[in-house]
């Protein structure tokens, strides 16, 4: 599949460009995306460039992955990155910490969903994290998934295990409002 631009009024989620390797590599220093993400870490300038001109433009390619740079219309400027592997309908996302809190990753799930669903990519999005990341799955909440239980993560982690994660699912014709039956911790202001 050729990649795509999708759009609101509050996000543009278009294609990763060389130019946005030094903020993503800046963003990928966060210690949370050590704790709870699956990048290589450390992680180093030459995996944003790689991933970047490499690994997206082929994953496209192959219809096995779709990724988008989010960023705020009008802007350049990269501020996370949300993706959509396929056949399984798992979504992974990152975002900036300066631009957290601002609803940009719900938003973000939406316009991927929204697509995914009309074009018939996927007929359900599988979410998860690894137990205790309290944002992701708040995110997730939010965006209307709802919580399937803990298991093993179908991604591999760095070291290749598959660690206990929180999961859950949306499917094309869920309310997209929040559900119940979330972890107390997630629930907890």
């Amino acid at each position: 599949m050729q990649p795509i631009s999708l759009s609101s009024p509050l996000l543009l989620l278009d294609q990763p460009v060389l130019a946005d390797a030094t903020l993503m590599f800046e963003f990928c220093q966060d210690p949370v995306f050590e704790r709870f993400l699956t990048v290589p870490w450390p992680y180093n300038a030459s995996d944003a460039e790689t991933f970047i001109s490499r690994y997206i433009p082929g994953a496209w390619k192959s219809d096995e992955e779709y990724t988008w740079a989010l960023r705020a219309p009008g802007s350049t400027d990269l501020m996370g990155i949300i993706c959509l592997r396929v056949p399984s309908g798992s979504i992974g996302f990152w975002l900036g910490a300066c631009h957290r809190g601002n609803g940009f990753i719900p938003e973000a799930q939406r316009l991927v969903a929204d697509w995914a669903f009309a074009e018939g990519i996927v007929e359900a999005i599988h979410w998860e994290c690894l137990v205790g990341n309290i944002a992701s799955s708040r995110v997730a909440r939010k965006s209307g998934f709802t919580f399937t239980g803990v298991g093993p993560s179908l991604a591999a982690y760095r070291d290749g295990s598959h660690p206990p994660s929180w999961q859950g699912w949306l499917y094309a014709d869920d309310d997209r409002l929040p559900k119940d039956g979330w972890p107390q911790e997630v629930l907890a202001p």
